[in-house]
């Protein structure tokens, strides 16, 4: 068997579509205009995340050879953050109550720390290899 059928890294790095859910009824959202409400989401196999997530386990190796390794709860749930930053590659019809948000790094940070439900949606969605496997992509 072709193990490469299942996925490759071209597919983690282009990433791939989340619509986004209610958090209690599980139902798409949807815009005002009926579109769905999606995220573009690079996997955590990603080279982007992988980069994000190895430059923060440096930073805790680094602090463990100078003796000074302390890590904390909000340490760790930053540096999920960031990787979570790193693999939002677009999204559409994303508002909070000032209105639409174009995609940035200030942006996402903003909306994924508002908005927790949409933080573990998308961060279940890239954990996910199934979301990157060709079969799925071809669906």
């Amino acid at each position: 068997m072709d193990l490469s059928a299942l996925g490759d890294v071209t597919s983690a790095e282009q990433g791939a579509v989340m619509t986004v859910c209610h958090p209690g009824t599980g139902a798409e959202l949807r815009t005002a205009e009926d579109k769905p409400i999606t995220i573009t989401l690079a996997s955590s196999d990603s080279e982007r995340v992988r980069r994000v997530t190895r430059r923060a386990t440096n930073r805790r190796l680094q602090q463990a050879r100078g003796g000074r390794a302390t890590v904390t709860a909000e340490a760790l749930e930053a540096e999920g953050l960031n990787a979570l930053i790193a693999a939002t590659i677009a999204w559409d019809g994303i508002a909070l109550s000032d209105g639409p948000l174009p995609l940035s790094d200030d942006n996402a940070r903003r909306v994924y720390t508002e908005l927790p439900w949409l933080r573990e949606q998308a961060q279940s969605f890239i954990d996910d290899r199934g979301n990157y496997s060709k079969s799925s992509q071809a669906a």
